[in-house]
Formats: structure tokens, sequence, C-alpha cells
């Protein structure tokens, strides 16, 4: 008796065991069927997808595509700038670059008292300042265009402060705040009597 009772119970596990492996098989089976199923998209699909995702996408104006560009072409060991663009009456056209080890360049395009490359050094004091006037002009809280696209012929001031690892870069080319207009005043006014040396072209 205790051998037909010994005999049972292996075969009721062994049933047991195979169930669970023919469950199993197929449970896996469902499994990669539904990832398959996901992973098939037709060419009419994609192209479904692609299409919905470019209308959810917003263009960017040509100001924000004018923004991205100035903004690669501040030089990444730069601390502070300033730019003034051209009109077509007598507006100056220059750009003035404060560097991180002091390092001050000027580059006098048009209608200014230097034109062409120069270059003089300040200490880390002044580095300090503009930091600090920009805090108190509230330059990192501006927005970062001022513009009206249907007026023509009025130039553009431009100016970039680095605020921790980011670089803070406002365009002013229509009515922009009084407190950037006070702020880009101060900034020219730290280096108007500086001793400048010309660069060297060669």
């Amino acid at each position: 008796m205790k051998y037909i009772i010994y005999l049972f119970t292996i075969a009721t596990l062994f049933s047991s065991c195979a169930c669970k492996k023919t469950c199993c098989k197929k449970q896996d089976k469902r499994v990669v069927q539904v990832v398959e199923e996901k992973k098939v998209m037709t060419d009419a699909e994609r192209e479904a997808a692609i299409v919905e995702q470019m209308k959810n996408e917003k263009p960017l104006s040509p100001a924000e595509d004018y923004y991205k560009m100035v903004e690669k072409e501040i030089p990444s060991d730069a601390v502070a700038r300033i730019q003034r663009t051209p009109c077509f009456g007598k507006c100056p056209v220059y750009t003035l670059t404060v560097f991180n080890d002091g390092r001050v360049e000027y580059f006098g395009k048009r209608n200014t008292p230097r034109d062409g490359r120069f270059e003089t050094k300040v200490d880390e004091a002044v580095l300090n300042d503009i930091k600090a006037k920009a805090g108190e002009f509230g330059f990192f809280e501006l927005n970062n265009i001022y513009d009206k696209q249907a007026i023509t012929d009025i130039p553009s001031t431009i100016t970039s402060v680095r605020n921790g690892d980011e670089m803070k870069t406002v365009i002013n080319r229509f009515e922009g705040p009084n407190n950037l207009r006070s702020f880009e005043r101060y900034f020219d006014g730290l280096f108007e009597d500086l001793d400048w040396k010309p660069v060297s072209q060669d």
C-alpha cells in the first residue's frame, strides 16, 4: 500500500510540473506575441506618426532663430558681452567681450571712437561688479527678446552676462524696459576710459 501511495505522489508531482511548464510556455508565447505586435508598424503608420509629431512641434520664430544664432557666437570662456548692431543711419556698431581671466576685447566696426580690434585688462573686482549690477538691475529675470518684427531699420543691443554655469542673453531691439537700458549704459561706461591697445593683425 505504501508503494502505491508513493507512486501516486510521484505521478501527481510530475503532472503538476508538466502543467506548469506548459502554462509558462503558453504565457511566454503570448508575451512575445504581444511585444511583436507592438513593434510591428506599417510605413503608412510611421509616416502618420511623424506628421502628427511635426504638427505638435512649435516652429521657431525668426527672432528665436536669431537668438539661438547669437548664443552660439558667444565664446565659452566669456563672462559678459555687449554688442550693438547696424542701422541705415550712423548707429555705432561694435562688440565688447569680457573674459573670465580679465581680458577684454573690443571690435569697433562702424561709427565708433575706436575702429578695429583692441584689447585691455581688468581685475576680478570689475568682473564681480558686472555680475552684481546685473542682479541689481534685474537682468537675469528679463525676457530673452524685446522686438517688433514689423518695424525695420532699428539697431539691436545684445547683452550677455554669465550667471553660474548659464549665460543669460537679452536682445533689445524694440521697447526694452528702462532697467535693461540702464544696465546697457552702465556696461558701456565701465570700459570707456580704459587703456586700450590695438591688436596686431599679423
